[in-house]
């Protein structure tokens, strides 16, 4: 019964991505993910090889969002040299979220600094077949000078499509493009998502 309750809408999901590098000679690159998530928390691990070099990238959250909006979130995105640790903590209200976010500044998460941030999210769903969702979130994190020149903005805009194929299963697009910690980069890619 109460490993029912700590299941139910969970959504296990992966993804298979393989290509031609971008520079030869070098082996074909692949990027395999696996996860679990629902509404509340997302946990997810990929492991990526580029231009010969192997990666692990992992992102785990937890949100909790009555009114006032807190998510811990750690991601370790070792592909394009971001890691962090970081609180989202703002006021919610009809799928918009105002506040702050303290995040790590160092990769041995030892040092911390607080900025103004703010986030949208929507989801909706069209026949009772297909369910879009965009979220949208925008950091304001000065520079060492205590200035906010347009550089300095950080954001994260994920998007996701997915289509309901039978009562369990899910086939998915997703999206990402964002600036965090003075990288910018961008992901799109197909997968299966089950029903528990």
């Amino acid at each position: 019964m109460v490993l029912d309750s700590l299941l139910a809408g969970v959504m296990l999901f992966t993804s298979f991505a393989a290509r031609t590098p971008n520079v030869q000679p070098n082996p074909d690159d692949y990027e395999v993910s696996i996860g679990f998530s629902n509404d509340y928390y997302y946990v997810n691990r990929q492991w990526e090889r580029e231009l010969g070099e192997h990666y692990i990238d992992d992102l785990f959250w937890a949100k909790f969002d009555n009114g006032m909006y807190f998510k811990p979130e750690y991601m370790d995105k070792q592909s394009q040299g971001v890691k962090y640790l970081k609180l989202d903590w703002r006021r919610s209200w009809k799928g918009f979220t105002a506040g702050f976010t303290t995040r790590s500044t160092t990769d041995k998460l030892n040092e911390y600094e607080t900025f103004l941030s703010g986030g949208m999210s929507k989801k909706k769903t069209y026949w009772e077949k297909v369910d879009f969702e965009i979220n949208y979130n925008l950091y304001l994190n000065p520079n060492e000078n205590n200035d906010l020149e347009p550089e300095d903005y950080e954001f994260e805009n994920k998007f996701k499509v997915s289509w309901k194929l039978t009562e369990k299963i899910r086939l998915y697009n997703l999206g990402e493009i964002a600036r965090l910690k003075g990288s910018d980069y961008y992901k799109a890619k197909i997968g299966i998502e089950v029903s528990l």
